[in-house]
């Protein structure tokens, strides 16, 4: 299920060393529906797409979701 909220929204993280990752909420065509992962490892790589679910049903827990889910990808990526 898609959180409720209906908006476009972003919560994109880079690093310096080239980690470059976020939550999109926006129309894109490399995946279906508007809410998705991306992530590139380097500023030359192109971007890997996964379409995500989230629960949070408010604002302020969809930012706490994203937040513990971008901590765990990152965790993943090094």
């Amino acid at each position: 299920m898609r959180t409720p909220i209906r908006a476009y929204y972003t919560l994109h993280y880079s690093e310096s060393g080239g980690l470059d990752c976020g939550f999109h909420c926006e129309p894109n065509p490399h995946v279906d529906g508007l809410l998705h992962y991306q992530e590139r490892g380097h500023e030359n790589d192109t971007y890997t797409y996964e379409p995500v679910s989230l629960d949070a049903r408010s604002v302020v827990g969809l930012l706490w979701e994203m937040m513990d889910a971008l901590d765990d990808q990152i965790d993943d990526s090094k």
